[in-house]
């Protein structure tokens, strides 16, 4: 007993820290799969590369619509459940994904996908900040996690593609989700990990005109997220086939390992957010970040190359690092009993209109033959973001009354 009392988080507390973390390595991973495969599969299918990367937008528009009901779930039924649901769930599509023989089959996985995905973003970051003694770090932590599944989503693809087993890409994570799944419902059922029921830190009490005002502007910046970071990742494994040059790809894995290198390096600027956003106020870094994503986006369709890849990662950085800023600003103007409700509500924005910014990334490739337009209209979503970050209140919050 006396071990247990000097572990640093309490034994409900750092399961939730484990699991949530990998929930967010998961969901980044599985939701992306398709963005790297998508490249070989026209040759597999014989369909061209728009539609088939059309393919994934139901399930993407899904993501995002279904983390409402999911985050309701959440917060009526349980947290610790609705993961559960998610680890088998997602495993199950990713599976279904990797054994498909036709279109039909391929669009019903990849809807799976989107649609358990749903769960993570609501229900998870929820369920973490409520444990979370300082939330900008911890959040940060998270979204180191997040963006190592995205990394390691094109390599991994890549090595599959070029080995012959590209259905192994979606199976193997499957079956590995799916084990986390059972050993959650384990730790669950043995009274190892359980539902938060207050957060760890108190909050301040916000002002009821702050939470209308923070809700509408936090409206329209999630919009400009979802599509800039749906849009970035859906097109970055194309963008890096075709800028880059024979010189630097010679492979599916060479793709991969470029694509998953930017995302990973880049992901550390989470942590940096984080740290920012705990020592300072998370409305400026939100507003600084989105602002900085502004250049970027408007020329990195027009380069190719090493600056290719060195505007693409600053464009990754500067999207990263306002993530744990958004979260937190979600929480302080949510009572707690309506947390993953809110995420939900912020995930139906952001990742919900995603899905429509994958069906237009490949509609304006195929007409096209390059994103040129399409990255323009992706500056313009962070001009109109840092806009409405800079609307956002300044008023301090009011004290935390005594319970």
């Amino acid at each position: 007993m006396q071990a247990a009392a000097e572990l640093p988080l309490k034994p409900s507390t750092w399961p939730a820290v484990v699991f949530s973390n990998a929930g967010h390595t998961f969901t980044h991973l599985v939701t992306i799969l398709y963005a790297s495969a998508v490249l070989h599969l026209p040759s597999v299918f014989e369909l061209p590369y728009g539609e088939l990367l059309a393919l994934s937008s139901f399930g993407l528009v899904l993501y995002g619509v279904a983390a409402l009901p999911a985050g309701w779930l959440g917060d009526r039924w349980s947290q610790v459940g609705m993961m559960v649901v998610f680890f088998l769930g997602v495993g199950a599509g990713t599976i279904v994904t990797g054994l498909a023989q036709t279109t039909q089959q391929l669009f019903i996985g990849l809807s799976l996908i989107g649609l358990f995905a749903a769960i993570y973003h609501p229900v998870g970051i929820a369920w973490l900040v409520a444990t979370a003694k300082k939330q900008g770090i911890t959040l940060g932590i998270n979204g180191v996690f997040g963006a190592i599944g995205s990394g390691l989503a094109p390599i991994f693809v890549g090595v599959m593609i070029d080995a012959g087993e590209w259905r192994n890409a979606f199976i193997i994570p499957g079956v590995i989700s799916a084990a986390c799944g059972l050993l959650l419902a384990i730790a669950w059922r043995r009274g190892w990990v359980a539902d938060a029921e207050a957060d760890r830190t108190p909050m301040a009490r916000p002002a009821r005109d702050d939470i209308k005002r923070v809700f509408i502007i936090l409206t329209v910046t999630m919009v400009c997220s979802g599509v800039v970071y749906s849009g970035l990742t859906a097109t970055m494994p194309k963008l890096f086939e075709t800028g880059l040059g024979p010189g630097l790809v010679q492979s599916y894995t060479s793709i991969g390992v470029y694509v998953g290198a930017v995302i990973l390096v880049a992901s550390l600027s989470s942590l940096l957010g984080g740290w920012l956003a705990d020592r300072y106020s998370a409305r400026t870094v939100y507003i600084v970040f989105w602002f900085a994503l502004v250049l970027p986006l408007s020329v990195l369709a027009s380069t190719a190359g090493i600056t290719l890849l060195t505007i693409t990662f600053f464009a990754l950085v500067f999207n990263v690092a306002f993530a744990a800023a958004e979260n937190m600003l979600v929480a302080r103007y949510t009572p707690f009993e309506w947390r993953a409700m809110a995420y939900g509500a912020k995930f139906v924005l952001a990742l919900g209109i995603g899905g429509l910014t994958v069906w237009l990334c490949g509609a304006m490739h195929d007409a096209d033959g390059n994103f040129h337009l399409l990255y323009q209209l992706f500056a313009l979503a962070a001009l109109l973001g840092g806009i409405g970050a800079i609307l956002l209140p300044r008023r301090p919050m009011l004290e935390v009354r005594a319970a």
